[in-house]
């Protein structure tokens, strides 16, 4: 936002504010000398559903912002007016009135607005949908019509959710999660599924195998293709849908573990070696390494800034 002036940065902080409380930790940025923003809860008292009412803008989550502010849910933008795009994984899509995409809050992502739009954004918990829907990190920064088949039906049940939000708790919002995910699951999946893209489907057979072993130090990528029915290169090939390698995502899960148990009061008494080994982790040395990489900081100080 261009200017200097003090209502300028009032207003600037105040849609900061709005933004890290309901959602995460983000940067934006803006051209428009009018800028405007407001985001409104659709239930009292709960960030599960929110509306969006904003001008021109860029806002951005980046790899700082993820250490500082680790989150795992997933966003979902139903577009009401304008337009916007999303982009995340290497991906971009365009949404208009009617449409509605997704993006992961574990990773960067960018929202760019080039006019005023108004969108209403649902959070669910990552757990929720991965119960459902194979693959879901392929599914981030993809346009989704809501005026057709499944679509309709789950864009319609998030609009009566918003419309009715006065007469309902956060409560009552946490009770429909289930059936939401279920709903949103089906209407991806049916777009998934017309598109033909099976190995969606087999790479989340092989991940659910994969994260029954994590805490194997010594799993074998060969043995779990060969379950599989597949040769280690194709098992490869099929990690090069979501942008990594096996061993990759593999670690990925095992930091995620030790990161929820760190932070985990019940589990204070445990050593951070004894974490660490109980998650898969062979080579401490490797461990620190990474886990400091990956979070910005060393576990022990992330146990303490819990």
């Amino acid at each position: 936002m261009r200017g200097n002036s003090t209502e300028s940065r009032r207003v600037w902080e105040t849609w900061r504010s709005q933004l890290w409380s309901r959602f995460v930790r983000l940067e934006s940025s803006s051209s428009d000398e009018d800028f405007f923003g407001h985001v409104s809860a659709a239930v009292p008292g709960s960030n599960r559903l929110s509306t969006v009412h904003s001008t021109t803008q860029i806002t951005e989550r980046t790899q700082a912002n993820l250490r500082r502010d680790p989150h795992d849910d997933m966003l979902f933008a139903f577009q009401i007016e304008g337009h916007g795009f999303i982009e995340q994984d290497g991906r971009q899509a365009r949404l208009d009135p009617g449409d509605f995409g997704c993006y992961m809050t574990d990773r960067p992502y960018r929202l760019a607005f080039d006019s005023p739009f108004r969108q209403v954004i649902l959070r669910l918990p990552r757990h929720r949908l991965a119960d459902h829907l194979p693959c879901l990190s392929q599914e981030t920064a993809r346009r989704f019509d809501g005026k057709a088949k499944a679509g309709l039906i789950a864009a319609g049940f998030i609009r009566q959710m918003t419309e009715q939000g006065g007469s309902l708790t956060d409560a009552d919002l946490a009770g429909m999660e289930t059936v939401t995910a279920q709903m949103l699951a089906t209407a991806i999946r049916q777009r998934t599924e017309t598109q033909g893209d099976a190995q969606t489907s087999r790479l989340e057979r092989v991940k659910r195998c994969l994260r029954d072993q994590l805490r194997d130090p010594d799993l074998d990528f060969a043995h779990v293709a060969a379950a599989e029915g597949m040769s280690l290169r194709t098992l490869q090939r099929l990690f090069q849908l979501d942008g990594v390698s096996p061993s990759q995502w593999v670690a990925e899960q095992r930091l995620k573990q030790v990161a929820q148990i760190l932070r985990d009061p019940a589990q204070a008494k445990r050593s951070i070696t004894d974490v660490a080994l109980s998650c898969g982790f062979g080579d401490l040395s490797h461990f620190s390494r990474t886990f400091r990489q990956r979070y910005g900081t060393s576990a022990r100080n992330w146990r303490n800034l819990s």
